[in-house]
């Protein structure tokens, strides 16, 4: 019986990836990547630390790999013609053109632009699409959320993360990940919260969370969404 997997982690240039540890008799520590996640396969003795060091010298092996995933998982998604925004899912129909052109209609997002047959060129602009979005629905958000917290905010802007859906920095500069543009907007309210008690507590404590609390309760539900569907967002880019 294989042992619980232990905590490992390793930092990639866009942010920290969560390792899964499997401990089984073998002779040599190996490295798989397996649905999108990081495994590690060590023999029972092997120490942590050496296994760190082995990840760090397999850095640049793991981030191509992860980026060649998921990069496939996206371009199969709109192969499907499918796009999710705000929690609903949008037909995707496609048009030669000499100019990039987007627009939605009922329940179909029209695209126009040159060579969309090619998976990449119908990825970047499909993500460009909803980072448009996300600057009009985020700001809107926001200027919603911003009279409640408890200290005012200095700017904010889009982030491209992998790993984090915001960050809140002691100048109260806030970012919000655009792939949330395709997630409910409860989940997009939860997020923005979260960041916005950070103006507050720049940290996790009892006092962060009640102040999460207090600008939005009932935020629990909407944190076990990301928790089960985050991974699963459009993330080409």
């Amino acid at each position: 019986m294989n042992a619980k997997p232990a905590p490992l982690s390793l930092q990639l240039p866009h942010g920290a990836v969560t390792v899964r540890l499997i401990r089984r008799a073998r002779q040599s520590v190996g490295i798989r990547i397996k649905h999108g996640e990081v495994e590690l396969i060590a023999p029972p003795a092997v120490p942590l630390a050496y296994l760190q060091e082995v990840l760090a010298s397999k850095r640049d092996w793991i981030a191509r790999h992860l980026a060649r995933h998921h990069a496939e998982q996206d371009e199969r998604a709109l192969t499907q013609g499918q796009v999710l925004l705000g929690g609903e899912s949008y037909r995707l129909h496609c048009v030669a053109a000499s100019r990039h052109q987007a627009q939605l209609i009922g329940d179909t997002l029209h695209l126009a632009g040159p060579m969309l047959e090619q998976p990449a060129r119908l990825a970047a602009s499909v993500v460009g699409y909803l980072q448009q979005e996300a600057r009009q629905r985020f700001a809107a958000r926001l200027a919603l959320w911003q009279p409640r917290a408890a200290r005012p905010l200095s700017g904010w802007g889009l982030s491209s993360a992998r790993t984090r859906w915001g960050s809140c920095t002691g100048r109260g500069v806030v970012r919000l990940n655009w792939r949330l543009v395709q997630a409910p907007e409860s989940v997009l309210d939860y997020v923005i919260a979260h960041e916005l008690a950070h103006l507050l507590h720049m940290n996790h404590s009892p006092a962060f969370w009640a102040e999460v609390g207090r600008l939005y309760p009932g935020w629990q539900g909407a944190r076990q969404w990301l928790k089960q569907h985050g991974d699963s967002l459009f993330r080409y880019g």
